[in-house]
């Protein structure tokens, strides 16, 4: 602690040096006040005052990046993610930064000036740049809860944050002005004078505009209609179409917007969105018709306390939440709560074919899985080989394509394979990624060498990482010529079972075709707990989930066993994980008597229902939704 206060001390004095030396120097010249004619004393003030200015803000970035690096941002670079970030002085305030998975970083309004540096420390953390760059900057309408966070980086702070492109569509200074509109048309007037500066990046949208940014594909349904005079009405309103999922954003839009919107764009479909930003903050905006037709699974709230709880008595705020509870919207995020990501991705309920026998009819099962609701199948290569198996058939790859074929017809597909033995098994490997490719699965899992020559485990981690470094990258060429992904997995046997040392397998490979798995229930069993994956240097690309008591490789179906399944998700969502899950929880299929297997495969699907509902939207940091 007093290390920091002499920091500070030292670093405020060599501030007033450097600041009020220029001016004594050039006074000692003169010997005159300068030509402003407001006496030397005057200018010292305003000198002492310009100085303070600039030690409170570098204090007060200081201390916004202390409280991100507190709230555990994460980076979501090369991801889709809608980060919807707090008011840090408690106050109305609109901010969203959106990422996509080819590496584009979008903001949407950004809030008050008083906001600007939480914002820039919170840019950083999201994309890992110290300067970030901002791809396209939405300003959904004249207001400066909105805006002035944009106008006080595009004035003041292009050596923290540069923008490509900034997209609007204000109405004419004159308009606000002849309707007593002087926020709007002092906001106006700033942009308009601030953006002389960048003429060339400014993008005018138009209702009907559609476009993409990256993997993020916009549509514009609303812009200002002159009929309509409060500025709040003027929001524009699209819908951002980003990983699988739609999210609808209103500014601060009211009824009649609201309603003109409806009436165009009703039945086209368009409306329909997954998620929608609820409108002023969530009072007094669109009526209750426009959340009808938007009918979304997710409400966003950019709200402080004293709006959602309508503290002042003159908010619509508790109508509006009575609406949508109503309508059995229960995931609801609120600023107030503070700020979180959405992850958005579609994760898929997959099971293993190890859920039969070995030589288990495979067309037979991928029916009997596609009925039950899976929309995902693993191959598990692993329980083909034996005598006689089609998989060990010189015309085997003939055999995956009737199983694709078969699955295609069933409205099911393959995601992910598992190949029999390790890393060092010889052709059957190779067998196994080819036949990936045909059924059409993305990844290959490939357990690794766990032991030696001489059949001892491999406990050292450098040891371990250099045989099974050796062995993947044999590999690498044909996966790269079928397009599948090698995984390796943490199993239970020496340095293997450390998912972290798995992670930093896949870091010292350092292949687009190689990953890893992270499997729940081998590290229950090893001692590891979910917590684990904070620490592991490679976020996994998919996940084995299985349960167990911690005494042995159970398999069984999640909540049959001991393993913390609410950690384990908080822990997903901390580390922006958004692969797929495979169900590994085999065992209890595998050994009923047959007529009961569908029973047990409907109770798995059941328990997976949930935790994909979990998983596809995150947990934000550390909150649950509601």
């Amino acid at each position: 602690m007093k290390i920091k206060i002499i920091i500070s001390i030292v670093l405020s004095l060599a501030l007033i040096f450097t600041g009020v030396m220029p001016a004594l120097s050039a006074y000692a010249q003169t010997g005159e006040a300068g030509e402003s004619g407001g006496g030397f004393f005057d200018e010292i003030i305003q000198l002492f005052k310009d100085i303070f200015n600039k030690i409170s803000a570098f204090f007060n970035r200081l201390k916004y990046r202390s409280e991100v690096k507190r709230e555990m941002v994460r980076n979501t670079m090369n991801k889709n993610a809608v980060h919807m970030l707090k008011s840090v002085t408690d106050t109305i305030c609109d901010s969203f930064i959106i990422t996509t998975e080819d590496g584009k970083v979008i903001v949407v309004d950004g809030g008050f000036k008083t906001e600007t540096d939480y914002f820039i420390e919170y840019l950083k953390a999201v994309t890992g740049q110290e300067k970030p760059v901002i791809d396209a900057w939405f300003l959904s309408h004249p207001h400066t809860d909105h805006v002035e966070v944009f106008n006080e980086i595009a004035e003041n702070r292009t050596n923290q944050v540069s923008f490509k492109k900034v997209l609007l569509n204000y109405a004419p200074v004159e308009l606000y002005e002849s309707r007593s509109q002087e926020e709007g048309a002092q906001m106006v007037g700033e942009f308009n004078r601030i953006s002389k500066a960048f003429p060339e990046k400014v993008q005018i949208l138009n209702t009907g505009d559609i476009f993409n940014i990256g993997a993020a594909k916009i549509t514009v349904l609303y812009t200002y209609d002159e009929s309509f005079i409060d500025v709040n009405e003027h929001s524009v309103i699209f819908r951002m179409d980003l990983g699988g999922k739609s999210i609808l954003f209103t500014g601060d839009a009211q009824v009649n917007a609201g309603n003109k919107t409806v009436a165009q764009w009703a039945d086209s479909g368009l409306l329909d969105c997954d998620i929608c930003k609820m409108a002023h903050h969530g009072q007094d905006g669109v009526g209750r018709n426009f959340y009808e037709a938007v009918s979304p699974e997710m409400c966003l709230w950019p709200t402080p306390s004293w709006v959602w709880d309508n503290r002042n008595g003159n908010l619509k705020t508790l109508e509006v939440r009575s609406w949508i509870d109503e309508m059995g919207i229960t995931k609801n995020r609120v600023a107030m709560d503070g700020s979180s990501v959405l992850l958005l991705f579609n994760p898929l309920i997959v099971t293993t074919t190890d859920v039969f026998e070995d030589g288990y009819p495979a067309d037979r099962a991928v029916d009997r899985l596609a009925a039950i609701g899976y929309e995902g199948i693993d191959m598990g290569f692993d329980y083909w080989v034996f005598e006689g198996s089609p998989f060990l058939k010189d015309d085997y790859l003939d055999w995956e394509a009737s199983l694709k074929e078969r699955a295609d017809a069933d409205g099911v597909s393959y995601t992910h394979s598992h190949a029999p033995g390790d890393a060092g098994s010889g052709d059957v490997i190779g067998r196994s990624i080819e036949a990936a490719a045909v059924l059409g699965a993305k990844y290959c899992v490939v357990h690794p060498i766990c032991r030696d020559e001489k059949g001892n485990e491999i406990k050292n981690k450098s040891k371990f990482i250099s045989v099974n470094a050796e062995a993947i990258n044999k590999w690498l060429p044909k996966a790269k010529e079928c397009g599948v992904i090698i995984l390796s997995e943490n199993i239970l046997w020496g340095a293997s079972a450390d998912p972290r040392i798995i992670a930093d397998l896949v870091k010292e490979v350092d292949s687009e075709w190689f990953g890893w798995c992270f499997d729940v229930g081998h590290a229950h069993c090893s001692g590891f707990e979910p917590d684990v994956l904070r620490k592991c240097s490679v976020v996994p690309l998919s996940l084995h989930i299985q349960d167990n008591d911690g005494s042995g490789d159970g398999h069984l179906i999640p909540g049959d066993g001991n393993i913390d399944w609410e950690e384990f998700f908080l822990a997903l969502a901390d580390i922006c994980y958004t692969g797929d899950c495979v169900l590994e929880a085999h065992h209890q299929s595998l050994t009923a008597p047959d007529e009961e297997r569908d029973a047990i495969l409907t109770r798995l699907y059941e328990m997976a229902v949930p935790m994909r509902d979990t998983m596809e939207y995150g947990v934000g940091l550390r909150r649950a939704v509601d």
